[in-house]
């Protein structure tokens, strides 16, 4: 088994999902978690939950927001349990000042891709960790600070435009690199990981997949829910939902609650209705809260305002409808993923994540709700899920659904919240999906969306002047929602998309197209 510890990196889980999508066994653990903590902890779950015998094979340093020496630090004593170690950017440049190297806040920070290079020198190039990988190949950076020197006893593995990218120390089994070799966009990331896990580790392939999660996760719901005759489930319509739905419902009853908060794309509710339509021990009920939620919303600008009230309201709509009361254990399961998770710093309890966002699912819940929350999905990233979908032989064109934040069109609407701006929103979304569909485009992308800006432009319609609103199309290419590029849609397909929305869309005289990346940007605009 392969320890993974967490400094508070954005894609610190990425890591042990690029392991266990290999078919090798990893855990993420705190970044405070000390040798002797770590190995008597290995030991108790080995008893409780894995196997007999289930030892430490190697150890992985994460990335993080902070520098070396900000008081993260791993235990030293990790270095003399004999195991091999990957430091991964913040990993690799504590390896690098912990064993006699030099590390400097970099003149230009590094975000985004890069090239790395082999050096010359034969011995360096045939290193076990970059077998299978080119002389040169593209890479992912997010990074401050950089390594100038490496330690005594150490050999430079690779080059960035000259400049130290990874070092090795065969004396001491120590392998570190600057990028991020578990994004999505870093080429060769699953040869560097898996010939860290196999060849210089160890450890056997096949022991982790998704289907064997799957088969853990019914065991233990189960387990949990045998004496819950009905357990009530909110569904949003996109793929994290509908597959939780569907897996609660292999084991026991399903009252799925769809709260209409005014907010929705214009084909939520009838595509929702469709792919729940096979599964008996399902029961859909759509609540509708507009006036409610608009009664809190109407004029609110600020995005985590926002998410907050729409997830403090959400909750009330469920006490109120469901009739719970203060000491009622009622059962409720949610869709939360881990990339949700994650941004919402609720995943390292080492302390060290920074709080990208609150997410409907996670950060909107108040603390003194008293539902007993279901989420069995919560480990899992978007194309994991996806995956269990298909073993649970959910329809395709379900799967296929771009995703849809909880709040929905409320934090693609930039500034003010108004009915009218809202209405406007849907009308271009609809638009904008019903033509990727038709052009053959939307399975190109991982997610498409429009967002209506705060901002108001002159133009020129029918010989006349025109000041009406910007609309902004959002397409990338992902996998989990924790890196993405923009989609690379046909320019002249998206000129004709933003023709039609100009024409169609009273209140549109304005489109543009987002090309930003994650990071240094967000999928969502909010």
């Amino acid at each position: 088994m392969i320890a993974i510890l967490d400094f508070g990196s954005q894609y610190t889980q990425l890591i042990a999902k690029r392991f266990r999508r290999l078919g090798f066994k990893a855990r993420v653990y705190p970044a405070r978690t000390g040798a002797t903590e770590l190995i008597a902890g290995l030991k108790g779950q080995a008893g409780a939950n894995g196997p007999e015998g289930e030892r430490l094979s190697g150890l992985v340093l994460s990335g993080s927001p902070s520098s070396v020496g900000t008081g993260i630090d791993p235990d030293p004593k990790l270095f003399d349990l004999g195991v091999p170690v990957l430091g991964i950017c913040f990993g690799y440049q504590f390896l690098a000042k912990h064993f006699g190297g030099k590390v400097e806040s970099s003149t230009h920070r590094e975000y985004g891709q890069a090239w790395v290079e082999k050096p010359t020198a034969a011995s360096t190039s045939q290193d076990a960790l970059l077998e299978g990988t080119p002389e040169k190949f593209r890479v992912w950076m997010s990074h401050g600070d950089s390594v100038v020197a490496t330690p005594p006893g150490s050999d430079t593995i690779l080059l960035s435009a000259g400049k130290i990218a990874a070092f090795r120390m065969l004396d001491k089994k120590i392998w570190a690199l600057q990028f991020h070799p578990e994004v999505f966009h870093s080429q060769h990331g699953d040869e560097l990981l898996g010939n860290f896990a196999e060849k210089i580790c160890g450890v056997p392939k096949g022991e982790w997949s998704v289907a064997k999660a799957l088969e853990d996760s019914l065991a233990k719901l189960r387990k949990d829910l045998k004496d819950v005759p009905v357990l009530h489930c909110a569904v949003s319509g996109g793929v994290d939902s509908t597959v939780l739905a569907v897996l609660l419902s292999q084991v026991t009853k399903v009252h799925a609650i769809f709260v209409d908060h005014g907010f929705l794309r214009a084909y939520d509710e009838a595509d929702l209705r469709k792919y729940f339509a096979p599964y008996p021990n399902i029961q859909l009920e759509v609540i509708d809260a507009r006036e409610n939620f608009w009664k809190e919303l109407k004029g609110k600008s600020d995005p985590e305002k926002k998410r907050k009230t729409i997830g403090r309201l959400f909750i009330e709509t469920f006490y109120s409808h469901i009739g719970a009361k203060a000491g009622t254990k009622v059962y409720l399961g949610q869709g939360t993923i881990y990339s949700d998770v994650i941004e919402s710093a609720q995943a390292s309890s080492g302390g060290a994540s920074h709080n990208i966002k609150s997410h409907h699912n996670v950060g909107g819940l108040p603390d003194n709700h008293d539902f007993v929350l279901v989420e069995p999905l919560r480990e899992f990233f978007k194309d994991e899920v996806r995956e269990i979908g298909r073993l649970l032989k959910i329809d395709a064109d379900s799967l296929a659904r771009h995703p849809c934040p909880g709040p929905g069109l409320s934090i693609r609407c930039l500034g003010p919240l108004e009915p009218e701006r809202i209405e406007v929103l849907r009308q271009a979304d609809a638009l904008f999906s019903s033509e990727l569909h038709r052009r053959g485009l939307y399975t190109q992308t991982w997610q498409a969306f429009c967002v209506l800006l705060p901002v108001s432009t002159v133009g020129v319609m029918g010989d006349s002047r025109s000041y009406e609103s910007v609309l902004a199309l959002r397409a990338v290419s992902s996998t989990d929602a924790m890196t993405a590029e923009a989609s690379r849609l046909p320019l002249e397909e998206l000129c004709e998309i933003a023709n039609l929305i100009v024409n169609q869309i009273k209140g549109v005289n304005r489109v543009v197209y987002d090309i930003t990346g994650k990071p240094p940007a967000t999928i969502e605009w909010e």
